[in-house]
Formats: structure tokens, C-alpha cells, sequence
């Protein structure tokens, strides 16, 4: 599968609704609050970094990254879901460590209930290294109102591995 991964630098409507429904798809089973149009604009506007897979003219997952002074930070990960399990999450996390390419660790958090995300992390040299209780907010669905807890997730720059 040709592809290349794209950093916007500018709001493209197009571009951000595009994102706003591949966050959507990939993390609807979660009953979490959908990021919209005017979430992603808002991380343009405070200097985060968004990367994106595109392969045929398709967008096919996003990355948004907070590098800064004090550390680096992935907010998300997401890949349509029809093109989960295809490496383009991996691909993805690689080029984010070889763009930020600094003696810096990487964080996440990640909700406790995501197993397929916290073993992709894992495989990929993450280590838990702290919980926070009740992070994310459920709005929709049976468990509307409660709470999940959320892992937070280190790379350290000496352990970057990649599995094949």
C-alpha cells in the first residue's frame, strides 16, 4: 500500500472534518465525547502537532502530538476502523519519534478499558507508569454519566523499540 504522512499546518475543513470522523469511527464503541471540527482547529491553534496517513487520496488515520519545553505528549492515535491491524497506527508512532527526535520521553494516557490500544503500546516499548482515576467521561450509552479510569503511558527515549 503506497502512502505518505502529511503534517497540517494549516485548518483545511476538509482535511479536519475527515479527522472528526475517523476519531469518531475509531473510538465510538467507547461511549466517549466525538471531537469535532473546532477540537482539532483548537489543537492547530495551540501549536500541536497533527499527522496524518493517507494512502490513495484517503485519509486513513491521524496522530495529534504536544511537543514541548517540558515534554512530549501523544493526545491520540486513531485509524479508521476497516484499516485497523494494518500497521498504519505503527507507522504513525514511528514517524512521530523520528519528527520529535529529542533526548525527551514520550507520554500518553490511555483509557483503561482500551486493551487493543494499551497492547499496541506495550508491543511498541510504552510502560505503564501511573493510573487516573475516573479521566474519562462516558456520554453516551448504558454507562452514560460514569466515569473510566485512564492509564498513563511512558516511552523513554533509550528504550524506543519497534516489533515487526
Amino acid at each position: 500500500m503506497s502512502f505518505k504522512i502529511e503534517i497540517l499546518e494549516e485548518k483545511n475543513k476538509s482535511i479536519l472534518m475527515n479527522l472528526a470522523k475517523i476519531h469518531l469511527n475509531a473510538f465510538e464503541k467507547f461511549n466517549f465525547r466525538y471531537w469535532n471540527y473546532s477540537d482539532f482547529s483548537d489543537f492547530l491553534n495551540s501549536s500541536y502537532k497533527i499527522f496524518y496517513y493517507e494512502s490513495h487520496n484517503k485519509i486513513l488515520g491521524f496522530a495529534v502530538v504536544n511537543f514541548n519545553s517540558d515534554f512530549n505528549e501523544v493526545i491520540t492515535i486513531a485509524v479508521d476502523n476497516i484499516y485497523q491491524r494494518k500497521k498504519i497506527g505503527k507507522i504513525l508512532l514511528e514517524y512521530i519519534i523520528n519528527y520529535f527526535n529529542s533526548k525527551k520521553d514520550l507520554y500518553l494516557e490511555v483509557a483503561k478499558n482500551n486493551c487493543q490500544a494499551i497492547n499496541f503500546y506495550k508491543k511498541n516499548g510504552f510502560k505503564i507508569i501511573a493510573e487516573r482515576k475516573k479521566y474519562y467521561f462516558i456520554c453516551r450509552g448504558k454507562n452514560k454519566g460514569t466515569r473510566v479510569d485512564a492509564l498513563v503511558m511512558k516511552l523513554t527515549n533509550n528504550e524506543i523499540i519497534f516489533q515487526q
